[in-house]
């Protein structure tokens, strides 16, 4: 059993809010925290999926591991230094507040037994993407459309931009919202 591991130091986020997040992501494969990590709009998830990747690359580079067969074993979060800042109060009094900052260590596993071998027959159904790069031909064609498309657009702003400027209309407009009086 090879235990894979990843740290984080002094990640400039409270330790509170880090955890919040972490516990979603205990005993999840590799794919699906990642997509929980894409997809949660909260500002520990970035820094966590940075965290997971770099674990992931860990186990493919020193360990030869495949990241389908991977999952979360432990995710710790640890706090770090404080660092001190003042805010002034009444009185001129400082306030004391304490920036936090928070430790991570993610620890990967590998899938063994009967889960190993459903998410072998999982992969082996999914169908296969081929790249979408060997068209190029016509991505050419789309894009001279769409500059044609913004020249007729532009032609036309100016058209409306040239009916309404009346003098009359300017003249009025500038009686009426005078940013100094008279």
């Amino acid at each position: 059993m090879a235990k894979i591991s990843a740290q984080l130091n002094y990640l400039h986020i409270s330790p509170r809010k880090v955890r919040a997040v972490a516990e979603l992501l205990k005993g999840l494969d590799v794919d699906s925290a990642e997509a929980q990590l894409k997809y949660l709009v909260r500002k520990p998830s970035k820094p966590l999926l940075k965290l997971l990747n770099s674990a992931v690359s860990n186990a493919k580079n020193n360990l030869g591991l495949d990241k389908n067969y991977l999952y979360i074993k432990e995710i710790v979060v640890n706090e770090g230094m404080k660092l001190k800042r003042y805010k002034p109060k009444g009185f001129g009094l400082p306030m004391p507040i304490q920036r936090k900052t928070s430790h991570i260590k993610v620890v990967l596993d590998e899938i063994f037994g009967e889960k190993r071998k459903k998410k072998e027959v999982l992969l082996a159904k999914l169908p296969k993407i081929e790249s979408s790069f060997t068209k190029v031909s016509e991505g050419k064609e789309k894009k001279e459309v769409k500059v044609e498309k913004k020249q007729k657009a532009e032609k036309e702003i100016e058209k409306v931009s040239r009916k309404g400027s009346f003098r009359g209309i300017k003249t009025l407009g500038r009686r009426l919202f005078r940013r100094k009086s008279i």
